[in-house]
């Protein structure tokens, strides 16, 4: 399975040819795709898994993405019950960048198309993502929010506030 998902992410990783993307941005997200393709077929704690990310994130959706992992339905009563990176409950195949929106000097908001499916095999029908992407003081793009597209259109960034303070 291992081959095909790696053929699946090396074509759906190319990138549009979009002027407007920079590069650090997509090679932020091209990143992020590849680590979440590999870790499909490991057994490895979320948590644990998540925490070599850390440089493609914010230090405050860091955080609350941390947190959230770390919540439990017996512990908690409550859980990040879907995959953030695909806004599914199924596998991911890989992604491509399909355009970007300068926001503010320091932002930008890429679009990103997700290839996902079952038993090995691609939907044929990608997840669209918003990435919300901040340039830092050393020049990095990191990811700053994602918003869901496709269904109830949502972002991850007050969801993930209100999954782990619900009184809040």
């Amino acid at each position: 399975m291992l081959p095909l998902l790696t053929a699946s992410l090396i074509a759906m990783a190319v990138p549009a040819a979009d002027a407007a993307c920079p590069q650090g941005v997509i090679d932020q997200l091209d990143g992020l795709y590849r680590w979440q393709v590999q870790r499909m077929d490991a057994d490895e704690d979320p948590v644990k898994a998540l925490s070599s990310q850390r440089q493609r994130f914010t230090p405050s959706l860091f955080e609350l993405l941390l947190q959230a992992r770390q919540l439990t339905p017996v512990r908690d009563g409550r859980y990040l019950d879907f995959d953030v990176f695909s806004n599914t409950q199924v596998a991911t195949y890989g992604a491509r960048v399909t355009g970007c929106t300068a926001e503010k000097a320091n932002s930008i908001k890429a679009e990103v198309a997700v290839d996902v499916g079952l038993r090995g095999r691609s939907s044929g029908t990608p997840q669209r993502l918003l990435y919300e992407l901040n340039n830092n003081s050393e020049g990095s793009w990191r990811i700053n929010n994602i918003t869901y597209l496709d269904g109830e259109v949502f972002e991850l960034r007050p969801f993930l506030q209100k999954l782990i303070q619900p009184t809040a």
